[in-house]
This record gives C-alpha cells, sequence and structure tokens, in this order.
C-alpha cells in the first residue's frame, strides 16, 4: 500500500505558516515607506555592517596611543623605506607607531593640531610629508626628521627677516661669522670657526625677527623646539607672502598645490618640489557664487588616448571648479573643464575622499560623485549622490548638526570597503558608513571619533581624550561590550492589516565564542529589543591549525549554525530583530553575523 499526504482541510490546515526573511544586505533604509521596505532592507541597523551575503557586527576598538594631552585631531601616516605612524594634538604631533604612552612631542609649538597632509615622492625615489594648517608654517617630515627650516638662502646667509611666534626657536650655523637678533629678540650668535656649529635657543615675542649677517654664515638654519636637527636647506615656501595661510594640500601632476585661506588663490610649485617659490593661479575670475577655497583633490577622467587626471577646486559655496593640464602658465597645458555647483561642502577640505579614479564630495545634498554632479543640476545631484537611501536622514543631520563643525571628515577603510562619514560629536559617538562594493548603509555607534586615517591596512581614530584608538580590531570596545542591533524590513506577509501572533525565530547566524546573540520580533514600526537568547556557543578558545583533532576540535563562528528564539507578540507588520553582545578579548575576534531566517506566527483575523 503507497502511503499518501493527508490533503489540506479545515482540520488539518497548518495554522501557523513560517515565512523565510533574509538578511538586510541591502542596508539601513530612510528614502522608503516603512510599509514598503524592500525584503533586503533595514529599518535599523547599528554596528552591523551590511557584506555582500551577511551582515556582520563591526569588531572592536581599543587605545593604541595614549598620553596626548588635547584632543587629536589630525591621524597622520607615513609610508616609506621607515613606515610611521604620527597624530597631531593641541600644539604638538607625536610618534605614535609603537603604540602605548608616547613620549617627547617630535613637533612642537603649532598653533592648530588640524592638519591638510600629503604625502609626495620625488623622482629620487624621496618620500616626503608636507603639512599645513593655515595659522603655522607649512611642516615637512622627510622619513627620518621634522625639518623646518625657516630662513632662505641658507647654504651662505644673507641678512632677512622672519614672521616668527612666542614659542621656542633654535638658531645653528658654520662660519666664522656672527648673526645679530633684532625686533621679535634681542641677542647676538658668534661664530666660532668654519667646521664647527654653534647654536642659539631663544623665545621671542610674536613679530618680524630681523636676521642681520656678518663675515662668513654658511649652513644656517632657523627651527622651532630646543635642539639643533641635522642641517637641511630652506624647507620654507616663498613667493606667498605668508605661507602659514596655506589651508589645504595635494599632489596633482608631478607638483604639490596649495589654497590660501580666505582668498580664491590657488598656489603651486616647482616640478618635483616640496619648498622653494610657490607660484599663484588666481581662481576667482572663474567662481560664479562668490565665497572662498577651502578644498583641493584629483580626479581621473577616461579620454580617448587612456585616463587624465584633473584638478578639483571646491569653494565655501559649494562650487567645483575643474581644470586640466600641468602648467597654468603654458596656455597649451592648461584650460578650464567647466564648473558647477553642488551644495555647501562639510568638514572644509575633509569633503574630498578619492574613491578609485572618481571623487566623492561631502556636502549639503549628500555625498556626491563628482562623475554625477557633473550631469546633474544642483536640484537633482540628491538623486545621484551615493547617501540617496539615508537622504531624509542625512537632511537632518545636517540641519541638526550644522556645517561648521571640524569634526565632519569623509574617510574610508579600504580593507574592509568601508567609507566612514565621521559626524560632529555634538549628535554622539555616531559614523555613517556604507560598503563602497554594494553602496549599502548602516551606523556605527560608540566610537568617539574626532578624525579618522589609515595606516598598513589598519584604521585608527584620534578622539577628545588625547587618545589614539584603533578599530576595526579585537572583540571588545576598549573594555566595554559590543552592542550591536539590527532591526529588517517591516513586512505583513500578504495578511495586509491583519494581525499576526509571532511566536519563533529561526536565526541562520555565524556565532564566536565571545558572542551572546538574542533574537525575536518587532512590531508595527516600533522596535522592540529581544532578551530571548538565540544560541550559546562552548566558551572554548578556538581550535589551532596544526593541533585540532578534526571531528573533535571546533573553529567557533567559521561555520554557519541554525539556531531559534521565542519571539512573542502580535501587530500586522514585523520585523525579525537580532541583538548581539560581544565581550571578548582584545587580540581576537568573536565573529556575530546574520544570513537569514525564519518566522513562525499565526494568523488573526483581517481589520
Amino acid at each position: 500500500m503507497t502511503r499518501k499526504p493527508v490533503p489540506p482541510n479545515g482540520r488539518t490546515g497548518r495554522v501557523s505558516p513560517s515565512k523565510d526573511w533574509i538578511a538586510p544586505i541591502g542596508g539601513w533604509r530612510t528614502d522608503v515607506e516603512m510599509a514598503d521596505m524592500p525584503k533586503d532592507a533595514a529599518f535599523q541597523l547599528d554596528n552591523f555592517f551590511p557584506e555582500a551575503n551577511r551582515v556582520r557586527a563591526r569588531y572592536g576598538h581599543g587605545a593604541f596611543a595614549t598620553g596626548l594631552g588635547a584632543p587629536v585631531q589630525t591621524v597622520i601616516p607615513y609610508v616609506g623605506v621607515s613606515n610611521r605612524l604620527f597624530a597631531a594634538a593641541g600644539s604638538k604631533i607625536f610618534d605614535v607607531t609603537a603604540g602605548g604612552v608616547v613620549g617627547a612631542a617630535a613637533v612642537s609649538g603649532q598653533s592648530s593640531a588640524r592638519w591638510s597632509v600629503q604625502q609626495y615622492t620625488n623622482p629620487a625615489g624621496q618620500e616626503y610629508l608636507r603639512l599645513v594648517n593655515g595659522l603655522d608654517l607649512p611642516l615637512l617630515y622627510n622619513g627620518t626628521t621634522w625639518t623646518n627650516n625657516i630662513l632662505v638662502g641658507t647654504a651662505t646667509l644673507a641678512t632677512q627677516n622672519v614672521a616668527v611666534k612666542a614659542v621656542q626657536y633654535t638658531l645653528s650655523f658654520f662660519g666664522t661669522g656672527s648673526v645679530t637678533l633684532s625686533g621679535a629678540f634681542a641677542g647676538v650668535l658668534n661664530g666660532t670657526g668654519v667646521g664647527n656649529r654653534v647654536t642659539l635657543t631663544f623665545t621671542p615675542v610674536a613679530g618680524t625677527l630681523t636676521l642681520t649677517v656678518a663675515g662668513s654664515v654658511t649652513n644656517a638654519q632657523l627651527e622651532t623646539g630646543a635642539v639643533a636637527t641635522p642641517y637641511v636647506s630652506s624647507t620654507m615656501i616663498t613667493g606667498i607672502s605668508d605661507s602659514s595661510l596655506l589651508i589645504a594640500v595635494t599632489a596633482y601632476r608631478s607638483r604639490l598645490w596649495f589654497i590660501e585661506k580666505n582668498s580664491t588663490n590657488v598656489w603651486y610649485l616647482a616640478t618635483d618640489a616640496v619648498s622653494g617659490t610657490a607660484t599663484v593661479l588666481p581662481v576667482g575670475g572663474n567662481m560664479k557664487y562668490g565665497g572662498t577655497l577651502i578644498a583641493i583633490g584629483v580626479w581621473t577622467i577616461p579620454v580617448s588616448t587612456g585616463l587624465q587626471q584633473c584638478l578639483v577646486l571646491m569653494s565655501s559655496e559649494g562650487e567645483v571648479i575643474v581644470y586640466q593640464g600641468s602648467d597654468p602658465s603654458s596656455a597649451s597645458n592648461w584650460g578650464l573643464i567647466g564648473t558647477f555647483k553642488l551644495g555647501r561642502p562639510l568638514g572644509t577640505e575633509r569633503c574630498f575622499l578619492s574613491v578609485g579614479a572618481d571623487l566623492a564630495i561631502m556636502t549639503t545634498d549628500g555625498i556626491v560623485p563628482i562623475t554625477k554632479a557633473v550631469q546633474l543640476d544642483r536640484g537633482a545631484t540628491s538623486l545621484g549622490a551615493i547617501t540617496a537611501k539615508i537622504g531624509p536622514t542625512w537632511r537632518e543631520t545636517v540641519a541638526t548638526a550644522g556645517t561648521t563643525s571640524n569634526e565632519w571628515q569623509l574617510a574610508s577603510f579600504p580593507a574592509r570597503q568601508m567609507a566612514i562619514v565621521n559626524l560632529p560629536s555634538s549628535l554622539g559617538p555616531y559614523q555613517y558608513v556604507m560598503n563602497t562594493e554594494t553602496g549599502a548603509w548602516c551606523r556605527f555607534v560608540g566610537l568617539a571619533a574626532s578624525c579618522w586615517g589609515n595606516w598598513q591596512d589598519r584604521l585608527f581614530f584620534g578622539a577628545a581624550d588625547g587618545t589614539v584608538y584603533e578599530a576595526e580590531m579585537g572583540a571588545n570596545d576598549n573594555g566595554a561590550a559590543i552592542d550591536a542591533l539590527m532591526v529588517g524590513a517591516w513586512n505583513r506577509y500578504g495578511e495586509d492589516m491583519a494581525s499576526k501572533f509571532s511566536k519563533l525565530i529561526g536565526v541562520t547566524a555565524q556565532i564566536g565564542v565571545s558572542t551572546l546573540m538574542y533574537a525575536g520580533m518587532s512590531f508595527d514600526y516600533q522596535t522592540k529589543i529581544p532578551t530571548a537568547l538565540l544560541s550559546t556557543v562552548e566558551n572554548n578558545a578556538a581550535a589551532t591549525w596544526g593541533s585540532a583533532i578534526w571531528g573533535v576540535s571546533k573553529f567557533p563562528g567559521l561555520s554557519i549554525v541554525r539556531k531559534f528564539a521565542s519571539a512573542g507578540g502580535s501587530g500586522s507588520a514585523l520585523a525579525p530583530t537580532i541583538r548581539a553582545l560581544i565581550s571578548g578579548a582584545s587580540g581576537s575576534v568573536s565573529e556575530a553575523a546574520v544570513i537569514g531566517g525564519s518566522v513562525l506566527y499565526e494568523k488573526g483575523s483581517p481589520i
């Protein structure tokens, strides 16, 4: 006799159907009606990062370098023969390469810790960092020392005037002559011989210091600090009346280019130079909306012969000016491509981010790739913005936080395919984070960052407590639990406004040894934090390759598990809700990733 399934009827029909749901790999969405959300969208996605095939709780962060003594405003990576990491806080720059408690400052006596930084390699293969901040004389790092010789014509010094601040300086030279100081400080330094280096450390008042030279004075150096560093020729940028007014720097077509503060002037150095005479390029005649220049970057576009780099400038009013060519002094090698209007920039010079060949621009209208911006009127740029999926939230955020905060920054972490928008601290410790491969968004919570930087495929941020932290590492948030929350898309499961009584939720997930994962349902567009423990995983260390026993030892967090939890509640619209609490060691990670699942519910009567 053949066995047959019982046909459905009023008595055998399933009372509690189950419906599948998928992880919100499409990311956080606020641009769609909650009642009509795509099934791969998230109503809330905090500390869960949407990847191509799952959503993963972000990894932790921990203190990397401490004791900087003031809010950290710039993280400065250097890549060369000797890779270094620096951080600027208060009036100083520290070498934080080794981590731990910092030692003496590498640079001191500065007026601002917010620097625009550009690394540059000359044809000889020498790697430099050039820094400007609009208040201090530009700084130069040559891979070994921070050189800051503010004199000119130093091989054989001549009488000259220099602008100084009320900080410590050291004057040094070789020779048999003398240098008499007057103006901001009075004093004399006498040479003692051609092969002898003499030094004088002093603190002037702010103003103009006159150096009057008599006799033979060679290899002269005037630098900030109490120690005479090895001699270098002048690191000054001349041509501009006051080089401390330079606020932004970029490398373009074998030159360094700068913006002058509160102006419409761009300055550029000679080919392959990192110091010396700068030449001005007035841009105001091509600007239609007023304002001043605040940001400078590079955009690579395809042409018939291959690829071509263009210089991009941004004004305080949101006007973008694009040039092509490499030498503004040559009519045949320089030209204006065009100008167009966007919303006002956020983060001044930190509103630009190179993404492959494109250039993303962070504005009040959203983050707009320049390739889209040139095709659309400003009224439609939000349609081409990569922030379109969180457009309403973006506009609300800008309206609340304003546009003037120096904490706005558009950063990236290519190793994890992340684009990071740092928000002003007035909003709390938040970042909006996008998967650069899929365009899906989420929110990071609990990282009190003031600035971001990449170094050696590692992600760092500076904070107001004078600490540099490393992010995306470890299984805790500087000792506290990582708290991640996911609320998926709202779904009526084809039952319109009829009530659904949820009973059980199944979750397909990856759960590490230091992760507690809770699951439940949220109802009628209100988040309900789940309290039902989805599962527990053996609290043992991960198996070690080469010593593990096949079939016995475990590799927690890597395998996919299917677990269930109670999900009692009722509503017409339901959303799967997952919470992960991760409390593990700083030296390892604990996976907490969601792939999808199902919900078991009972249908109620239609309304």
